[in-house]
């Protein structure tokens, strides 16, 4: 049976739900992903704006972007894009895509998006359910046959719709984590770990990818279209977003972004951005600010643009319905309501939409019809910059008296966060070594190589690399080992921040077999 103490845990990691996993930033540039490409930005040339989309206001707007850029010294690179109605009124890039190039950032400028994915795949749910393809108010049952779920639970009475508005009473960590980090569980694989590992959860709103990626599983057995493709054929194609991807492979064809790490000194590190092994329903795709503008205006216009109506309106309406009750507050907006893959939000009493990704910004004010997307390519970190800077961009655009004092204030409370979380890093590392056992270790490398296997989470692969250090493999994600004591390694897996570096200890279990013991979760070497 899987344990519920570690499934929470997994669960509050992959959210950023711990204290531990808002220090992260300040701790992955030690990963074995920023290796030793870091950069500075000034190294590069002066932060301007490039691009000429739009009018509205661009001296004033270019000048507030620099300075928050700057200020923040948080991200190489901004795009920015608003609507007004039905137009782009303003879009420019900020600052630089690729440090080591200097290449400058454009609104053709790629980045990926994370979580902004789940408004596509709500939307795709809501255009099939008003065309009668699937109908979220149906068990889930209808559409997955096999799945079991924890006992006391019947799939006949939980809905597609409580999946994709994450309600449903079971959660599956092991799949949550899998999909998003290693990427080493195929969709072939979901029902079977989902009848073995699932456990009970309460019927609250319960923010996780695991239902969403229920939901397009459900959706796909049923219509037999991939997500991948479903947000493709319903949404990017018809909306005109061709530069939108649901594959990195495809998306860095052309001006993709490369992820980085910032350091307290003003660095930044290249990092591992996504192998498509990694994306998925709820967090899988890749788009730019010129798109994004685009699906603004959809949305504004109740699924009109261009003069044509792209998406039915009562299909938007749907989307947008307030269909589970929140009290939730996330920096200066307080949301209060979810619907299919967006939020609705109180911002000084406006009604702001949204739905983020880790850094990406997306979001808009039905009542004064006005967007904003803001992306970044720092990982983790650009966070800061992009939501702050969004709700900038709109107190400027709606004329708020106490501008400065806002910024001011912004600005001041990101410096005490940073200064904070390099409290806690500092900390959390001496803890993790003064935690170690001092005695010399009881296993060569030798005996150490080989696969490691845990039923929940996959397998992980031990080798000796060139720099005669162990080197740990577990799906798409890589560490060198760094030895802490005795049997005991530290591994930095996490190339974007989500996680802190772990502690791993090599030892025998009751059977004699040797296992890797990752905080409680072990993984059993195989013969």
């Amino acid at each position: 049976m899987p344990n519920p103490r570690l499934a929470q845990l997994e669960e509050k990691i992959v959210h950023r739900k711990t204290i531990i996993a808002g220090i992260i930033t300040a701790l992955t540039y030690s990963c074995s992903y920023a290796a030793d490409e870091n950069f500075r930005m000034d190294s590069c040339g002066t932060l301007q704006a490039n691009g000429q989309l739009g009018q509205a206001g661009p001296n004033t707007l270019d000048r507030l972007i620099t300075d928050f850029i700057s200020d923040t010294v948080l991200t190489p690179a901004l795009s920015v894009a608003v609507v007004k109605n039905d137009k782009v009124i303003y879009a420019r890039g900020f600052g630089f895509s690729n440090l080591e190039n200097c290449t400058r950032a454009a609104t053709d400028t790629r980045y990926y998006l994370k979580s902004v994915t789940k408004s596509f795949l709500g939307m795709a749910a809501a255009l099939l359910h008003e065309q009668g393809d699937i109908m979220l108010d149906e068990p889930i049952s209808a559409y997955l046959p096999d799945l079991r779920t924890p006992e006391g639970i019947n799939p006949k009475h939980i809905s597609l719709r409580a999946h994709i508005t994450h309600t449903q009473p079971y959660f599956d960590a092991g799949l949550n984590y899998r999909t998003a980090y290693p990427g080493n569980l195929p969709e072939s694989g979901f029902i079977t770990h989902v009848n073995e590992f699932a456990q009970t959860a309460d019927i609250n709103f319960r923010y996780s990818n695991f239902g969403p990626i229920m939901t397009a599983h459900a959706i796909g057995e049923k219509t037999r279209v991939n997500w991948r493709d479903l947000i493709t054929d319903k949404i990017f194609s018809p909306a005109g977003m061709q530069n939108s991807f649901t594959s990195i492979a495809l998306a860095e064809q052309g001006p993709m972004a490369t992820a980085y790490l910032s350091d307290k000194d003003g660095r930044f590190i290249v990092t591992q951005t996504k192998h498509d092994s990694q994306m998925h329903a709820a967090g899988g795709s890749v788009s730019t600010v010129e798109d994004l503008a685009r699906w603004i205006i959809l949305n504004l216009n109740q699924g009109r643009i261009d003069g044509s109506q792209v998406f039915p309106k009562r299909a938007v309406e749907h989307a947008h319905a307030r269909q589970v009750y929140l009290d939730w507050d996330f920096l200066e907006i307080h949301r209060f309501a979810h619907g299919l893959g967006v939020y609705s939000a109180d911002y000084d009493d406006d009604l702001l939409m949204h739905h983020f990704g880790g850094e990406s910004h997306l979001s808009f004010m039905p009542e004064h019809k006005l967007g904003i997307a803001v992306l970044s390519n720092a990982i983790s970190d650009g966070s800061r910059v992009t939501h702050n800077l969004a709700l900038t961009l709109y107190d400027q655009l709606l004329s708020k008296p106490d501008l400065d004092s806002r910024i001011e204030r912004r600005l001041t409370k990101t410096r005490q966060d940073i200064a904070e979380f390099e409290k806690r890093k500092t900390a959390y590392l001496r803890d993790l070594q003064e935690n170690t056992p001092e005695n010399n270790p009881q296993y060569s490398y030798t005996q150490l190589t080989g696969h490691y296997l845990d039923n929940r989470l996959g397998e992980m692969i031990i080798t000796v690399n060139d720099q005669n250090q162990l080197q740990l493999q577990f799906g798409a994600l890589s560490s060198q080992l760094m030895h802490l004591g005795a049997d005991s390694y530290r591994m930095d897996i996490d190339p974007w921040g989500g996680m802190p570096p772990q502690a791993i200890t090599f030892r025998k279990n009751e059977n004699g077999t040797l296992v890797l013991d990752w905080g409680g979760r072990i993984f059993a070497h195989q013969p």
